[in-house]
């Protein structure tokens, strides 16, 4: 249990620090998922009076896929984004209001394309695991081809306002290249169609993504280390000094004292005097 502890700390410590590695760069990506779109409820309006959630689409599994690319300015990135959607409609609800219409299966699709500029918030430690949080904002162009009826169809399109909430785990798989997992919460504004004469308030799209993430980082690779400093040059050869007696020793150390003089030649013998 103590290991699972600090093995949690310190992935909460690698998380919580900015990541550095590829500040101020550009980089490129794709990302590409499955999507599961919510009901879109749409008011119906024929002229003489308008009925409330009076069709409500409902949509199978689909796809999301988007290219974008930014520039990393250290623990914020800024991106432009330009994503594809698509998820067929699998049924129709109707209210009682509309009696023209029967509910049950539909054939048809739908298409989103937008274009979004976002803003995100890095965490981590960009040679290594990292993550991202953020949002963007931008404009969507959704497109339904649906036959509603055997002898009713419409193929309309209506652009408006989006938005989205981004976040994102990833690894560094090589100095340049990473590769992640992403979760994304698109939604648009109301948007209209008309249909004969009829139009067609929808209510908004939302959907919810789960997407694999593919970004090259442009940045340079990492200086190499710095050489290792030279060594410190041999110290000076001691001072010395040459003594009287020609010996050389350390110049802090005394000359030995000279030997002593020789003693005096003895006094010349007296001669006897006989």
């Amino acid at each position: 249990m103590k290991k699972v502890l600090l093995a949690a700390l310190a992935t909460t410590t690698v998380l919580a620090s900015p990541a550095q590695a590829r500040d101020g760069s550009w980089y490129i990506g794709v990302d590409g998922g499955v999507m599961q779109v919510e009901d879109l409820d749409i008011d119906v309006d024929d002229g003489t009076a308008i009925t409330s959630n009076g069709v409500v689409f409902d949509y199978e599994r689909g796809a999301d896929f988007d290219l974008r690319t930014g520039y990393d300015f250290g623990p914020v990135r800024g991106e432009i984004e330009l994503g594809y959607k698509k998820a067929d409609t699998d049924a129709a609800e109707y209210s009682l209001a509309v009696a023209d219409f029967t509910s049950g299966p539909v054939n048809g699709d739908m298409t989103t394309l937008s274009a979004m500029a976002n803003l995100l918030l890095d965490f981590g430690n960009d040679d290594g695991w990292s993550a991202s949080i953020g949002g963007g904002a931008g404009y969507a162009r959704v497109s339904h081809d649906v036959a509603l009826a055997q002898d009713t169809a419409f193929d309309e399109d209506d652009g408006a306002f989006a938005w989205q909430i981004l976040a994102e785990v990833r690894k560094a798989v090589s100095p340049n290249l990473d590769v992640g997992v992403k979760y994304r919460f698109f939604n648009t504004a109301d948007f209209e169609y008309d249909v004969g004469g009829t139009r067609l308030d929808a209510q908004g799209l939302r959907s919810h993504s789960l997407l694999g993430s593919l970004v090259y980082n442009f940045a340079a690779p990492p200086p190499p280390p710095p050489p290792p400093p030279p060594p410190p040059p041999p110290p000076p050869p001691p001072a010395t000094q040459t003594c009287p007696d020609g010996s050389v020793i350390l110049a802090s150390e005394m000359c030995p004292p000279p030997p002593p003089p020789p003693p005096p030649p003895p006094p010349p013998p007296v001669e006897e005097r006989g």
